[in-house]
C-alpha cells in the first residue's frame, strides 16, 4: 500500500498546514460577517455611492404641470457631507464644506442647489410628506422650515428653551416639531404654530447626541453614557440599549421594525440592535465601500439606511433586508 506523501513530512509541516487552514476559515468567517452574519444574507447589502452630481436648473413643485426635463450644468462633488434625509425620489444632502444644501434627484442622478441658506451649522435635517424641509441651526438656536423649491415658511426658536438644537423630527399624524437640545439635555416638542408645549426629559439619559423615531418612542443617542435611551412622546423612560457595547455613539435611525441602526465613531462602525441585543456590526474605517471615516448622520426610507460619510465626501446607501427574508435565510 502506498503511503501518502505528506504523512512523511515532519511535525513542523502539519503544524503549518494546520495553521494554514485555520487562517484560511478566519478570512472565510470575516468575509462572511463584514455586512452580517455567516451563512445568512446580509442585513445591510451596499447599494449606491452619493459623491455628487450634474448640477441641474431648479425644479417646480411635485405637482407643477411645467416640463420636468433639467437643465444640466456642471459636475459637482460634495466636500464633506454632514447631514443628509431622504423620501422616495428625493436626497437632501447639507454639504458642510460648500456651506449649501442640495436636494439630490435619483431618478435623474442629477442634483439642484436646495436654498441659498448657509448651512455650516447645520447639525441635523428631516423631510416632511409634502417634501418640505426643516433644517436645525445649532449655531442659530433655530430650526428652519423650507417648502419645497426653498422658501422659508417658518422659524422654531425659544431663546429661555432652546440653547443648542442637535436633532429634528416631525411628527406627522399631529403636525408637532420635535428638536433635541443638547445642551440642555431635553426635548422641546413644538406646535405647528412654533410654540412650545412641553419639554421632556429622560431620567436615565445624561446627553443627548442625536435622535430618530421609532414604533416605540424618541430613541435618545446619550454619548456621556455611552447608550441610547428610548422615551415615549410623554416622556417616559422605556428602554436603555447599547450598554457595553457602544463606546463612542453618535447618530442613529430606526426602521419600521423596531431595528436600531447606531454610529460608532470610536471604529467607524454602525451597530446594529433588535430587541435591545447587538446583532451585528458594519463597516470600520477606510474609503473603500461599506467603510466609514466619520459618519455624521443617518436616515431611515423604507427599506434604504442612508450613510453621511462625511470625510470621505459621499452618501453611501444600503439595503436593508427585512425580518422575513432574514428568516427565510436561516432556513
Amino acid at each position: 500500500m502506498t503511503v501518502p506523501e505528506f504523512q512523511h513530512r515532519g511535525p513542523s509541516w502539519r503544524m503549518g498546514l494546520v495553521f494554514f487552514v485555520a487562517t484560511l476559515l478566519c478570512v472565510h468567517a470575516a468575509a462572511q460577517t463584514a455586512l452580517g452574519t455567516a451563512n445568512k444574507q446580509p442585513l445591510l447589502t451596499p447599494w449606491a455611492t452619493l459623491a455628487g452630481a450634474w448640477v441641474a436648473a431648479p425644479r417646480p413643485s411635485p405637482s407643477s404641470s411645467l416640463p420636468r426635463k433639467p437643465a444640466f450644468g456642471a459636475y459637482l462633488s460634495w466636500q464633506s457631507p454632514t447631514a443628509v434625509a431622504a423620501r422616495g425620489n428625493y436626497v437632501y444632502v447639507v454639504d458642510g464644506g460648500r456651506r449649501q444644501i442640495f436636494r439630490y434627484d435619483l431618478a435623474q442622478q442629477t442634483m439642484t442647489p436646495f436654498t441659498d441658506y448657509a448651512a455650516g451649522a447645520v447639525s441635523a435635517i428631516t423631510v416632511a410628506p409634502d417634501l418640505s424641509l426643516y433644517v436645525a441651526d445649532t449655531n442659530a438656536r433655530q430650526v428652519l422650515h423650507f417648502s419645497f423649491d426653498g422658501r422659508l415658511l417658518q422659524r422654531f426658536s425659544n431663546d429661555m428653551e432652546m440653547a443648542r438644537p442637535v436633532a429634528v423630527l416631525l411628527d406627522e399624524s399631529s403636525g408637532r416639531l420635535w428638536v433635541a437640545d443638547s445642551l440642555r439635555n431635553q426635548v422641546l416638542v413644538f406646535n405647528s404654530l412654533g410654540r412650545v408645549l412641553s419639554a421632556l426629559r429622560s431620567r436615565e439619559g445624561r446627553s443627548i447626541e442625536a435622535m430618530a423615531q421609532g414604533p416605540d418612542g424618541l430613541y435618545l443617542v446619550d454619548r456621556l453614557s455611552r447608550q441610547v435611551v428610548v422615551i415615549g412622546q410623554d416622556g417616559t423612560d422605556i428602554a436603555v440599549l447599547g450598554k457595553g457595547t457602544l463606546k463612542m455613539p453618535g447618530v442613529i435611525a430606526v426602521d419600521r421594525y423596531n431595528r436600531v441602526f447606531v454610529s460608532d465613531s470610536f471604529d467607524n462602525t454602525i451597530k446594529v440592535y433588535e430587541q435591545g441585543q447587538l446583532v451585528a456590526s458594519v463597516g470600520g474605517s477606510g474609503a473603500i465601500p461599506a467603510s466609514f471615516n466619520r459618519i455624521t448622520s443617518l436616515w431611515m426610507d423604507q427599506n434604504m439606511l442612508y450613510v453621511a460619510d462625511s470625510l470621505n465626501a459621499r452618501i453611501q446607501t444600503f439595503h436593508v433586508a427585512s425580518p422575513a427574508v432574514k428568516g427565510r435565510a436561516h432556513d
